[in-house]
């Protein structure tokens, strides 16, 4: 995908292409929609708001139509949960399949399941119609979306490198050959598991380890480099990130009465990954943005999946890149922001409690690798050179340490302080 600016061509086009949501000309190019009569016409996705649609030739006195929202739905009912499993660009060919197979989920519950010999391979209709009933299972259970979307899509993945799901040998052989980071293989190998264990298959996981790895950690002035150049809905997101070290998901599902706008307080009640609630206090800038934002869901982001904002930002982050010649933006995720949060919070107070809290941790070994972290950006055997003031005015003082300055001694009543340049 590229970020494509429409330019007026009188002949052709007598305005330029405008985002129907925010009438933005700022949009990034987003594939091609092909169209059954063989034909294909250009989808855009607009940089500011994050909107989908697409250019149609169908009426040439109406250009744009609208194609979609970027994944509007939540896992809130059988048809929702089929069309988010499937994908956008499939589900329109695939739901009246799909939504005859959750309609029958009821009956599929219900009924004995006929013995099968392991290894028996069924049709591509069956194994999908059993994967749409892993994802109903999860739902009822209470998993939260991303997990069923990520068991949806191991399973899915599985069947397209032409693994049987009815051999776990034939699967074993899959995920052993394929060219997948450790993690990706332990959730595949775990979604499989879920898949062998609801149909009595007998299998054996195969091992796999915890990679540990050191994250990147830019610097701040790239993070900031990101935040000015993205969209206004982007750029409230990332702003979020950088004060809070939320997660994507906890970021993209937070409501409106989530905010406590006179003391600019946000509160978190539902975290991922089993973690504890938080509450923070903001800055004003960061709340002046929120309120910004444009009130037409109960989410202050619109979408509570951020698989629609992180292509936002994967294009935003494209494009700054090339433009600023610095490859180390490409670097950076909106999980970076919660690697940064925590390394600069811990250099800042060496309180590795207070960081364990601030990020919601439950076990304290998920916090100390940042003390590794923070000695090696911020060791005293650093050959980094110090920005040095001295001050006794009080005002003067507490605007050094809010900028980030140390406290280093004092001497004839002058106090001292440093940070690294």
């Amino acid at each position: 995908m590229m970020w494509a600016e429409e330019k007026t061509d009188c002949a052709q086009h007598p305005q330029p292409i405008r985002c129907p949501q925010c009438n933005s000309v700022k949009l990034f190019k987003d594939g091609l929609r092909h169209l059954s009569d063989g034909t294909s016409i250009q989808r855009y996705l607009c940089r500011k708001c994050g909107y989908r649609f697409s250019e149609t030739r169908l009426n040439k006195s109406n250009r744009l139509q609208h194609l979609q929202k970027v994944d509007r739905q939540i896992l809130n009912s059988p048809e929702a949960l089929i069309f988010n499993c499937q994908g956008s660009r499939e589900a329109s060919s695939r739901a009246p399949s799909a939504i005859k197979a959750v309609q029958t989920l009821a009956e599929v519950e219900t009924r004995q399941e006929k013995p099968m010999r392991e290894g028996t391979k069924l049709s591509e209709a069956e194994y999908k119609g059993r994967i749409t009933e892993i994802a109903w299972m999860l739902k009822k259970a209470n998993y939260a979306e991303e997990t069923i979307r990520m068991v949806v899509s191991a399973l899915r993945t599985l069947m397209s490198r032409g693994a049987n799901l009815s051999d776990p040998e034939s699967v074993k052989l899959i995920i052993a050959t394929q060219n997948w980071s450790e993690n990706r293989k332990r959730n595949v190998a775990n979604a499989y598991n879920l898949y062998a264990k609801k149909y009595g298959i007998t299998w054996e996981k195969p091992k796999t380890k915890i990679n540990r790895i050191i994250p990147f950690i830019p610097k701040e002035e790239e993070i900031d480099v990101l935040i000015a150049g993205s969209g206004e809905k982007l750029a409230t997101y990332l702003q979020l990130l950088k004060e809070t070290g939320m997660r994507a998901g906890e970021a993209t599902r937070l409501k409106w009465t989530d905010i406590d706008e006179e003391r600019r307080i946000i509160i978190l009640n539902n975290p991922e990954k089993g973690s504890h609630p938080r509450i923070w206090k903001i800055t004003t800038k960061l709340m002046n943005m929120l309120n910004a934002l444009p009130r037409k869901t109960q989410y202050i982001f619109g979408n509570p999946n951020p698989r629609a904002i992180r292509a936002l930002f994967c294009n935003t982050r494209k494009s700054l890149a090339e433009k600023l010649q610095n490859p180390r933006l490409l670097k950076i995720s909106f999980h970076t922001f919660r690697h940064w949060k925590a390394t600069t919070l811990y250099h800042q107070t060496k309180n590795l409690l207070l960081v364990k809290e601030f990020l919601g941790h439950a076990e304290i070994d998920n916090t100390l690798r940042y003390i590794q972290i923070e000695q090696a950006l911020y060791g005293q055997n650093s050959d980094d050179e110090f920005i040095v003031y001295g001050t006794s005015d009080k005002e003067e003082i507490k605007k050094l340490l809010s900028v980030g300055f140390d406290y280093v001694c004092q001497k004839d009543e002058i106090l001292y302080f440093r940070k690294r340049k």
